[in-house]
């Protein structure tokens, strides 16, 4: 019994202070070693009764200095009967207190990465056949556990603590099937939380159980972040949670999650330097996932966020900022043996957004915002040919936008129906600048119908929309002035059929409800039309349009409108070219246009009434395809009473006088025929009275006042044609040019030959009646001279303001023979009746005209006195001659001959036609010739 006290005592000795006393160096030692790092270890008990060791104290140095483990306590409780069976037991390890401080420099490498590298010393082990031997471990606990890591190859230094950690472990033990419960439970400095709960299996290693990682503080990464992709995350938490199984042993590797659940808040991301994020998030929800990390595959039941926020914004490069966002900062090179992700989401839900859009690639930035954006899409997976079913509706300042069908993402290919009520054209009209220089004022687009749309790399990519359409409010102003341009009621497209490839347009109905359009013509002569359009060259003044209708451009779409209506239309023409400025207006323009096609086959038919000035009726009819390069148009156009004051500033410019007053009739007809125009236009001026003189130096010299009263007629009515014809790719072809010169060649043609005019309207066979010719030396009217006296007595009647005057003329050469003839025979008729001593000449007989011939030049040229024999008188004929050189003409005579003449006019119109006497003037102005009356117009 002594002995086996002494023992007992023994032992007791032993355990207690030899067995510390000798292990705890050992232990130094050999951790030294291994570790290749100093350890120490304060305090080493041993209990012989329960074989448990605790350790106190311990430390193991890094190599530059500093502590690298650190741990206050641990205790371990042996179960040595356990061994008995081949089992190493441990019935409690507790452990308190452990600090693991972990380090990456600069390279990536860890603080004890040569511990973890193989020196090539080593000799190849030799195979070991399985172990008989079990590690058991009945309860393993793990408190006030601290890990410190800090990384300093990211792109900027990270740092983070894990601890406290709490870690159970219940039931270890290395056999085949054996499975050990665990549990964890971690803070960090940033107060994430993180939490796991399952078991162990270690023959193959196996594991079940949960995860779960709670308010992880997604800016505290951002140096990892940075490394990934462009953008950073300024704020955010994020929960994840989720069941796992991983077993990996032989040829059997399984690692999947499930019941995977994601919810993010507060989110903020945004492009590196910007100030304000471009996407955030104030909840993420993400329910039901699982997923195969090894195939790798992801499924999500459900993605849902709410009032989340999104501002796009396009580059002046045209570069988008959500791409930059996701774009790595370096190329990335692709494993080969990379296996692409499968994924599916079965429900996305975005509830309540608000995305702006800012695109600074045109001269004018667009800038809009859509809000209440719910996005709602099903079956959405990464097979390319997979379709899911979409929905989004959202509002768009003051109108809404709803779409909803079939959308294949990853092929480009969508199936929609379309509804939009009220959406505001105003902010999108800078993408207008690079075709047309106006400003969208007003306008509200609305639309109902069916999109598809496909985008996979063919030569028919594009988008399609059938359905109906209507712009309300309208109203587009001249950029440079800002000036109304074009606005209306409203335009309602129905039956319309898009494309874009091709690029074609088919309507069956188009109503356009009170359309009003300006046309303003500029001092220089630009118009806004040629200016919006931009159809002149850059830098120089926008001219108006050289041809009526501009050819058709090779490969023009294919545009059909069926029925194109118009309702209380109305076009204004302002000419701010002229003093005072010109305005004339078109309005109350109703009627329908059918058929208007660029199709060669299409026939039309146009049918438009409204009004001229606000009261004078305009009808136009016929057909016309100006969509065509053919150009194929026949059109009528008839206007009835239109105001002719109107036209003064154009009067006053080009004809040197206002209107006084007067009304205009138009019968137009207009033909096109492959680019060939011809226009006949039949006009009626009724009252057209020119007014006061105008100072214009393009007046024109013509008689204007002549021209209109030679046109005139008793009713005061001027009725014309006046036939245009022109190619239109003539650059010179301008409509209204082509009117007035056809004008101008009127008026100058009446100006250089009234009476030419006259004798067509009132003479008809008449002949020239600008003068009338009599007998040489006689001022009696001869039979011809009727007709043309009555042509001019009508045209004075029928011409209630014509004035007309007459000179008589006389010719001194054939005028001059007829008076010497005259006188001659004066003379002979007077030598007769001397010698028959008659107190008056009377008519010489034939058979006595050479004897008193012979008698008349004896006495005018007696013969010499001394000249013997007497010579024989000559012959008759040479006596007449002699005789009539001897016959004197005073000029006077002439001037009488010639008012005689003038005299015998005027008195046959006044006293035979019954002329107006106060219309009719002689006048002696010394510049008619002839042996004539020589008349002028006034």
């Amino acid at each position: 019994m002594g002995v086996l006290t002494g023992m007992y005592g023994a032992w007791l000795l032993v355990g207690f202070l030899l067995v510390p006393a000798l292990v705890r160096p050992r232990i130094e030692r050999e951790a030294t070693r291994v570790l290749k790092r100093p350890v120490t270890v304060a305090k080493l008990r041993f209990n012989p009764f329960t074989f448990g060791v605790t350790v106190e104290g311990a430390r193991v140095a890094e190599r530059g200095g500093g502590d690298w483990i650190t741990l206050r306590r641990l205790f371990v409780d042996y179960d040595v009967w356990r061994l008995l069976s081949h089992t190493v037991g441990l019935s409690t390890v507790e452990v308190e207190g452990l600090t693991f401080r972990t380090a990456l420099d600069a390279q990536g490498r860890l603080n004890f990465q040569d511990l973890l590298e193989d020196d090539g010393k080593a000799e190849e082990a030799a195979p070991s056949s399985p172990s008989k031997w079990v590690l058991e471990v009945r309860r393993f606990r793990l408190r006030e556990g601290r890990v410190e890591f800090s990384d300093g190859s990211a792109s900027a230094p990270f740092r983070t603590v894990v601890g406290p950690i709490a870690f159970t472990l219940e039931g270890l033990r290395t056999e085949v099937g054996n499975r050990s419960g665990v549990a964890l439970e971690a803070w960090t400095e940033a107060k994430e939380h993180v939490a796991w709960k399952g078991d162990l299996g270690f023959q193959p290693f196996t594991s079940r159980g949960s995860l779960l990682l709670e308010n992880l503080s997604l800016p505290k990464y951002r140096p990892y972040e940075q490394e990934q992709v462009s953008s950073e995350i300024r704020s955010g938490t994020a929960a994840v949670r989720a069941q796992y199984r991983v077993e990996w042993g032989g040829g059997h590797r399984v690692v999947e999650l499930s019941e995977l659940g994601l919810t993010l808040k507060d989110v903020k991301v945004a492009e590196r330097g910007v100030a304000q994020p471009a996407v955030e998030l104030p909840l993420l929800d993400i329910r039901g996932g699982k997923a195969d990390l090894l195939a790798p595959s992801l499924e999500l039941g459900s993605i849902t966020a709410e009032g989340g926020v999104v501002r796009v914004q396009v580059a002046k490069d045209g570069g988008l900022n959500l791409a930059r966002l996701v774009a790595p900062p370096k190329p990335r090179t692709k494993d080969p043996d990379e296996k692409p992700l499968q994924w599916r989401v079965h429900d996305l839900a975005l509830k309540g957004f608000r995305v702006g859009w800012e695109d600074l690639s045109p001269a004018r930035p667009v800038q809009a915002e859509a809000t209440d954006l719910n996005l709602h899409g099903q079956d959405l997976s990464a097979e390319p040919a997979a379709a899911s079913p979409m929905s989004l509706d959202l509002k768009l300042g003051a109108g809404s936008l709803k779409a909803e069908g079939r959308v294949t993402p990853l092929k480009g290919t969508g199936d929609l129906q379309l509804k939009a009520e009220g959406l505001d054209l105003a902010p999108w009209d800078p993408y207008l600048d690079s075709a047309l220089d106006l400003r969208i004022a007003s306008g509200k687009l609305g639309a109902e119908g069916r999109v598809r749309f496909a985008f996979e790399g063919r030569k028919t990519d594009g988008v399609t929309y059938r359905g109906a359409a209507s712009v309300q409010g309208f109203e587009v102003r001249d950029a440079a002035l800002n000036e109304p341009f074009l606005r209306w009621k409203q335009l309602r497209l129905v039956g319309a059929d898009l494309r874009s490839a091709p690029l074609s347009v088919a309507i069956q109905t188009v109503d356009w409800t009170d359309p009003e359009g300006r046309v303003v013509v500029q001092p220089d002569g630009s118009t806004n039309v040629a200016r919006a359009l931009r159809l002149a060259p850059e830098g120089k003044p926008a001219a108006p349009t050289a041809a009526v209708l501009p050819a058709t451009p090779a490969g023009s779409p294919d545009l059909t409108i069926v029925t194109f209506g118009i309702t209380g239309g109305r076009l204004s023409y302002i000419d701010r070219s002229v003093q005072p400025n010109a305005a004339l207006v078109l309005s109350d323009l109703e009627g329908s246009y059918l058929g208007l096609s660029s199709r060669p086959d299409v026939s039309s038919k146009v049918d438009f009434k409204g009004r001229a000035g606000g009261l004078a009726p305009i009808t136009i009819t016929g057909h016309a395809m100006p969509l065509r390069s053919d150009l194929d148009t026949d059109v009528t156009l008839k206007i009835q009473g239109a105001d002719l004051t109107d036209f003064t500033p154009y009067t006053g410019k080009y004809l040197g006088y206002t209107v006084q007053k007067g009304k205009l009739d138009v019968d137009a007809r207009l033909r096109i025929d492959h680019r060939n125009l011809k226009a006949d236009n039949a006009v009626k001026l009724d009252q057209f009275y020119l007014g006061e003189k105008v100072q214009s130096p393009d007046a024109t010299g013509l008689p204007v006042k002549l021209g209109l009263a030679i046109l005139r007629d008793r009713k005061g009515v001027i009725a014309f044609d006046l036939p245009i014809e022109g190619n239109l790719d003539d650059p010179d072809v301008k409509y209204g040019k082509l009117v007035w010169k056809a004008v101008f060649n009127l008026l100058g043609k009446i100006a250089t030959s009234p009476f030419t005019l006259i004798g067509k309207l009132f003479g008809s066979d008449a002949g020239d009646l600008s003068s009338l010719a009599f007998a040489p030396g006689s001022s009696a009217l001869e039979a011809a001279a009727t007709p043309k006296l009555q042509a001019l007595a009508k045209a004075l009647h029928e011409r209630p303001e014509l004035r007309l005057e007459a000179e008589g003329a006389a010719d001194p050469d054939q005028d001059g023979a007829a008076l010497r003839k005259a006188s001659l025979e004066a003379l002979l008729q007077r030598t007769r009746a001397r010698a028959l001593k008659q107190v008056e000449p009377g008519p010489m007989p034939a058979a006595e005209r050479e004897r008193w011939l012979k008698a008349a030049y004896e006495g005018a040229f007696p013969p010499a006195k001394d000249v013997k024999p007497t010579p024989p008188p000559p012959p008759p004929a040479e006596m007449e001659q002699r005789l009539l050189s001897a016959q004197g003409v005073d000029p006077s005579d002439l001037i009488h001959l010639a008012d005689a003449r003038g005299k015998a006019v005027i008195a046959w119109l006044q006293d035979t036609a019954k002329a107006d006497p106060a219309r009719i003037f002689p006048v002696r102005t010394g510049q008619a010739k002839g042996a004539a009356v020589v008349f002028t117009l006034k």
